[in-house]
This record gives C-alpha cells, sequence and structure tokens, in this order.
C-alpha cells in the first residue's frame, strides 16, 4: 500500500513539473516574440501571475542576489517617492507611477524566479521556447507584419527595430543550448548565420558588431579551430583597429564598406566614417553625447536616488553645454532635448536611480559577468545551460546603446545568467 502511495505521490509530482514547464516555455516564447497586449501590458506579466499562483510565495525562499534584487526594488519606491516633481513641466500622474512599481516588482520577481528554480526547469525546453519565438519574430519583423485589436487586447508582429535587435542580441545564445543538442555543430552555424543576418538587415549599427562578437565568443567555446583562430586573432584586431585611418588600412576598409553597403548602409558608412557614420555630424551619436552630459547634471543634483525611475524623459535640465558643445542639436530647443530617452541604460538608471541604484546593478551585472570571464579567459569547460552567459554579455555592451534595462527580457536574462553562473 506503501508504494502505490509512493508511486502516485511520484506521479502527481511529475505531471505538476511538466505542467511548470510548459507554462515556462510558453512565457519565454512570448518574451521572444512580444506579439501579445491585454490591457497595454505584455501577455508575459498576466502568465508571470498565474505562475505566482501556481508557486506560492516563492521569494521567500534562500537563493543568490536576493537581497540585490529586492534592494534595487527599494531603490526603484524611494526614487519614486522623492523624484523632484517640481523640476517636471509635466510629471507622470498617480496612475503610471503604481503601474511602474507593479512593474518593477514583476522584473525582480521574475529574476528570482529563474534563480530558485535552476534544478527544477527543463534548459533544453526553454532553449526550443526561444528559438521559436526567436524565429516567429523574425518572420514578424520583415515579411509578416500583422496589428490588429483595439484599447483591451492587440496583436501585433510590428516590433520596433530596437526592440528586435536587443532580443536577437539577448536569445540567440539561449536558443543555442536546444540547437547544440538537436543539431550539432551544423545547427549552431545555421543559427549563427540566421542572427547575423537577421541583424544586417535591420540596419543596426551597435547590434551588427555585437552580434558579431556574441557569434566568434559561442564558436570558440565550442570548436578547437575557432577557439584558437580568435585567440591568435586579438591582437591583430587590436593593431587594425589603432590602424583604421592610416593609408595602408583604408583601402581595406572601403572594400569592406563597399561589400556591406547593400545590406546595411548604415554599417558601411561607419566603417568609412561618412554620413551618419561620420560621429560628429551624426545627430544620433551627439543626442547620445548629449544625454550623458544630461545625466551628469542631473547626478551632480541628485546623487544618491536620481530623479526617479522613467522620470528622465520628464526632468527638464538645464543642459548647460548645449550651444557650446552641441551645436548641431540646437536648432531643436531645450524642451524637445530634455523629451529624449537617454539611449544609455547605465546612465539611465544613475539618473533615475541615483549612485545607490547604479552600484546595484552593477553588481548584480558583475555575479554573472564574472563568471563568464573565467570561461573565456582561463579556458574553464562550460555547460550548456551557461550558454546564457554570453547573452547578457551582449546585452550589456548593448546597454550602452540603448535604454532597456527596464523590461522584462532584460530580467529575465540576468536572472538565467546569475543562475547559470552558481556552480553545482
Amino acid at each position: 500500500m506503501r508504494e502505490v502511495f509512493e508511486i502516485e505521490k511520484s506521479f502527481i509530482q511529475n505531471k505538476s513539473q511538466s505542467s511548470l514547464q510548459r507554462l515556462i516555455n510558453i512565457f519565454v516564447f512570448f518574451l521572444a516574440f512580444p506579439c501579445i497586449n491585454i490591457l497595454g501590458n505584455s501577455i508575459t506579466f498576466y502568465i508571470f501571475i498565474i505562475l505566482i499562483i501556481r508557486e506560492g510565495l516563492f521569494w521567500q525562499k534562500p537563493y543568490r542576489a536576493k537581497a540585490l534584487l529586492f534592494s534595487f526594488m527599494l531603490i526603484c519606491f524611494l526614487s519614486t517617492l522623492f523624484a523632484p516633481y517640481d523640476k517636471m513641466e509635466t510629471p507622470p500622474g498617480f496612475f503610471p507611477k503604481m503601474q511602474l512599481v507593479i512593474q518593477f516588482v514583476y522584473w525582480m520577481l521574475l529574476a528570482s524566479f529563474f534563480i530558485i528554480y535552476k534544478k527544477v526547469l527543463d534548459w533544453v525546453q526553454i532553449s526550443k521556447a526561444s528559438l521559436f519565438g526567436f524565429l516567429a519574430a523574425t518572420m514578424g519583423f520583415y515579411f509578416l507584419k500583422i496589428e490588429v485589436g483595439n484599447a483591451l487586447g492587440e496583436f501585433s508582429t510590428d516590433i520596433t527595430r530596437n526592440a528586435f535587435v536587443f532580443n536577437v542580441l539577448a536569445t540567440t545564445p539561449v536558443s543555442c543550448i536546444y540547437v547544440l543538442k538537436k543539431f550539432k555543430m551544423k545547427g549552431i552555424y545555421a543559427l549563427l548565420i540566421a542572427s547575423i543576418a537577421s541583424m544586417f538587415f535591420s540596419l543596426g549599427r551597435s547590434g551588427s558588431i555585437i552580434i558579431l562578437l556574441e557569434s566568434f565568443l559561442i564558436l570558440s567555446i565550442f570548436s578547437r579551430v575557432w577557439n584558437n583562430v580568435i585567440r591568435f586573432s586579438i591582437i591583430p584586431v587590436i593593431v587594425v583597429f589603432i590602424l583604421s585611418e592610416s593609408s595602408f588600412v583604408q583601402p581595406a576598409l572601403q572594400v569592406l564598406a563597399d561589400k556591406t553597403e547593400s545590406i546595411n548602409p548604415r554599417f558601411a558608412n561607419l566603417i568609412r566614417g561618412e554620413q551618419d557614420g561620420d560621429l560628429t555630424m551624426d545627430k544620433s551619436w551627439l543626442l547620445r553625447k548629449l544625454m550623458i552630459t544630461k545625466s551628469f547634471e542631473v547626478i551632480k543634483e541628485y546623487p544618491l536616488l536620481g530623479v526617479g525611475v522613467k522620470n528622465f524623459v520628464y526632468y527638464e535640465s538645464d543642459l548647460d553645454q548645449l550651444y557650446s558643445r552641441f551645436d548641431r542639436l540646437a536648432y531643436r530647443g531645450k524642451d524637445y532635448l530634455n523629451s529624449r530617452s537617454s539611449h544609455n541604460s547605465y546612465i539611465l538608471v544613475m539618473s533615475e536611480m541615483g549612485l545607490l541604484g547604479f552600484a546595484i546593478l552593477i553588481a548584480l551585472l558583475l555575479i554573472p559577468l564574472v563568471k563568464i570571464s573565467k570561461i573565456l579567459l582561463f579556458g574553464d569547460q562550460i555547460k550548456m545551460s551557461q550558454l546564457p552567459l554570453i547573452g547578457l554579455l551582449g546585452i550589456s555592451m548593448h546597454f550602452y546603446a540603448i535604454a532597456s534595462i527596464y523590461g522584462a527580457v532584460t530580467w529575465f536574462i540576468i536572472g538565467i545568467s546569475i543562475a547559470a553562473s552558481i556552480d553545482d
């Protein structure tokens, strides 16, 4: 009788774990392919609520980085509560603030969930869901743009270029887990070619460079040949970079620019240093530099807690150096420029959550980044479940060019990367 009871108990546990895995697979698919919104929130938000109802108060358990995650959430509350709303011409109302707090709780619990459930979840299945989401997002972005719905709900495959680029950088290494197990290295080559192609055709500049770096790192981990190629090419690449303005290297760069122009004109201009590739003339680049200037003004005035989460675009900075250093942008006026995105996740957090929030974010990122650095520099053996570390490395670099630290995909990658950095 006892044996029968144990068998039934085991069956119930396996069934429960299987249903949890299916729910997680759906969640990850829609993270990679953000096509459904309900009442202004992604469907992933509601799936996660179901997970909380199903699993209970899972965050009460001890786990790595718990103190940092909850401290980051606390800084969000404090910076929002004590923000200098008198310095904002049109400050956000009560309900947007409440929605922001709820979102922050969601993101921190999301990261916590994947750290806690590291050993319970099937990472191959998660990787498979990520791969299918990446493929669906690519099809929607390039070939099948659909947008239907109303204020209650919306289905749209037409995501922005920045969101698409960021998702490709985040999900490609995750997707490699399933591809490697199912199709071996041939599958890895196919996936990386698809990711590089999707990035180049998106006209992303920094994204194109970072996806190439991610691809080389992935290949170097699983291929001794690629590992040697990358290891012995680091110094020549640095030398070429230093000599890139010389008459010896310029002809080769011109040939490379000509070859890539039909695929990604912005990347070709960056190689040539012409038009929007000339950083002294590129308004996008100048705007990013201006936002760094604004950030420094904010930090000087509000060093500890900043101006409040998502208040960067509302805060009226003096922009003292606007006309002396950024005259090419001055025609826009201060009101317009003050309402622009920071275009940089690091200065965004520093401005909105102060030095306290910035220090916590860096500490969170360093936990997995130190791990992947050891693997890459000292040749430690990497496990398949640790591939997301490369994704975190990629998006951490991309944070310098995009304000995407606030989002479910970001905290999913941070969570699974911290989980992957924990030695069993």
